[in-house]
């Protein structure tokens, strides 16, 4: 294979850790209790290791079915309470499809490749003011929450916005909608939709202060 011919987002096989109704948007840092057998196992090995692995949301009530679209993730440990379960942290890295899975036993790994995000709209930076705007209208009407909102107005980029606003602010949006956000390559398109479902989220509060 000529130099010229290697692809430019190789794949890699990595743990797999699939999550029971959560998303996780590249770049953010989630909180995961992790409970089951084999997915403390996967968490023991990847802290030992310092390796990255995959993570990517439960389909339906299987714990081995999972979408094609996840995240690469690094794993820090957080706490282990009395009953084995974890509380670690996953440090979102970016998006990856898994491919195939190479391995079930004793936990599940597969081969998955990078999937960039796309950043050159020229209309990105005006969607990311839209969608801040969004979430400042939001706050108005929520109680106060001092952090969130620091941490929303302090976001240095419009990914990092983007995945701020999906992975905090968007309450009502199902698993689906969250997935589908993560599917979207363009984050200028990403943080369009979020600005409607923001919308949808403040019209749905308005309603209920008016009762």
């Amino acid at each position: 294979m000529a130099v010229t011919d290697v692809p430019v987002n190789p794949p890699f096989e990595a743990p797999l850790l699939v999550l029971r109704g959560m998303v996780i948007f590249p770049p953010s840092v989630i909180p995961v209790a992790v409970s089951r057998p084999a997915a403390i196992r996967l968490v023991d090995d990847a802290v030992t290791a310092g390796g990255i692995v995959a993570v990517s949301a439960q389909r339906n009530d299987d714990p081995e079915q999972c979408y094609a679209i996840g995240a690469s993730a690094r794993v820090h440990r957080l706490v282990r309470l009395h009953d084995g379960t974890l509380r670690i942290a996953l440090q979102a890295l970016e998006r990856v499809v898994i491919e195939q899975v190479t391995q079930r036993d004793p936990y599940l790994r597969a081969l998955v490749r990078p999937l960039p995000d796309h950043t050159d709209d020229p209309d990105i930076t005006a969607r990311a003011q839209e969608a801040l705007e969004c979430a400042r209208e939001l706050f108005n009407v929520l109680p106060p929450n001092e952090e969130l909102r620091t941490h929303v107005e302090s976001a240095d980029d419009p990914r990092h916005l983007a995945a701020l606003l999906a992975s905090t602010c968007l309450v009502r949006a199902s698993l689906a909608e969250r997935q589908a956000l993560l599917e979207i390559a363009d984050v200028s398109e990403r943080l369009a939709r979020i600005s409607a479902l923001l919308t949808q989220e403040l019209a749905i509060l308005r309603g209920h202060l008016r009762m």
